[in-house]
C-alpha cells in the first residue's frame, strides 16, 4: 500500500491470546499466526457486504450492468463458444425479478468468501478490558504487539488496514465498476459501530485453492516482526514464568498489566 494512505495506521498492532490454548502459544513459540475464515466470526455481518443489486431498478440501467459484465467476460464467453447475444438476453431476463436475483448472488458469493478467504483480527489497543475478557483468556492470557509496517510489508497477506466501523450499511453499486481490490476491502474491512471498542485492524488473504485446509491458513513470521509482550492481570504464574523465559531468550520487551487504584482502567510496567 502507498506510504501515506498508512501512514496513520497504529505503529504497534496486537494479538489477544491464551496461554492455556496449545495452538495459542504457537504464537510465540513458533511465529505462527492463523487466518480464520469469516464463518467462524460471532458477527453474523462480518465479511457479508454484497452488492446492493436492488440499485438496479430500471430497463437503462439493467441494459448498462449486462453490457458491462459481458464486456468483462467476453474472452470467457467466445473461448467456450456461447451464443453472447442469447446468453444476453437469459441474463436481462433473471434480472427482472431483482429480489431473487440479490438473493442467488449472495448464495453464491457468501460461502466463497468463507471458503477462500483467510483473516487475522488484531487491535491498535493493549488495555481494552473488553478484549482481555473476551479474546486474553478472562485477562489470563498475554497480548503480543506486532511492528505494524513489518508485518504488512512482509508479503504474507493480500491487504491490511484498519477496520472502518459505520452506524451506516456500506453501499457497493454494481453499476459503478469498482475495482475488486475496493470491493473486497469494502466487504472485509467494514463493521457496525457496535464493534468499535475493538480499534480491530485486520490482514486478509484470498486462497484460490478449491478450499484451503487448516494448514494453508498459518502463515510463519519473522522473529524481529515481534515487538512487545503483554501479560494479562490475573495470568497464572506459571504461564506467566514460561513467557518471561521465551521472552529473554528473544530479547522481546515484556510488560505486566496492572489495574489503576479506583479507575476502570489498565495500566502496564514493563519487567
Amino acid at each position: 500500500m502507498a506510504k501515506n494512505y498508512a501512514e496513520n495506521y497504529p505503529k504497534i498492532i496486537y494479538k489477544y491470546r491464551s496461554w492455556a490454548n496449545e495452538y495459542h502459544k504457537n504464537i510465540l513459540l513458533k511465529n505462527q499466526v492463523y487466518l480464520s475464515s469469516p464463518i467462524e466470526f460471532n458477527d453474523p455481518f462480518d465479511c457479508k457486504i454484497p452488492k446492493n443489486f436492488l440499485l438496479i431498478d430500471s430497463p437503462e440501467k439493467i441494459e448498462k450492468y449486462v453490457n458491462d459484465v459481458f464486456e468483462r467476460q467476453n474472452s470467457f464467453f467466445i473461448a467456450n463458444g456461447f451464443n453472447i447475444e442469447n446468453e444476453k438476453l437469459e441474463y436481462t431476463k433473471s434480472l427482472e425479478n431483482i429480489q431473487k436475483f440479490q438473493k442467488e448472488k449472495e448464495e453464491i458469493e457468501f460461502p466463497m468468501i468463507d471458503n477462500h478467504y483467510g483473516v487475522l483480527c488484531m487491535s491498535a489497543k493493549w488495555n481494552s478490558i473488553l478484549m482481555w475478557s473476551h479474546y486474553g483468556d478472562y485477562h489470563k492470557g498475554f497480548c503480543i504487539g506486532f511492528n505494524e509496517e513489518k508485518m504488512r510489508e512482509s508479503r504474507l497477506f493480500g491487504k491490511g488496514g484498519p477496520v472502518t466501523y459505520s452506524e451506516n450499511f456500506p453501499v457497493i453499486n454494481p453499476l459503478e465498476n469498482e475495482e475488486i481490490m475496493i470491493t473486497s476491502f469494502y466487504q472485509t474491512h467494514y463493521k457496525s459501530v457496535d464493534w468499535s471498542y475493538e480499534e480491530e485492524y485486520r490482514f486478509t488473504n484470498l486462497m484460490f485453492t478449491d478450499k484451503p485446509n487448516n494448514e494453508m491458513r498459518i502463515k510463519v513470521f519473522e522473529e524481529s516482526c515481534i515487538e512487545e509482550i503483554n501479560l494479562g492481570v490475573n495470568i497464572d504464574i506459571n504461564h506467566k514464568a514460561e513467557i518471561i523465559i521465551e521472552a529473554r531468550r528473544r530479547n522481546i520487551k515484556i510488560y505486566q498489566l496492572i489495574k489503576i487504584p479506583f479507575k476502570f482502567e489498565l495500566d502496564r510496567i514493563e519487567i
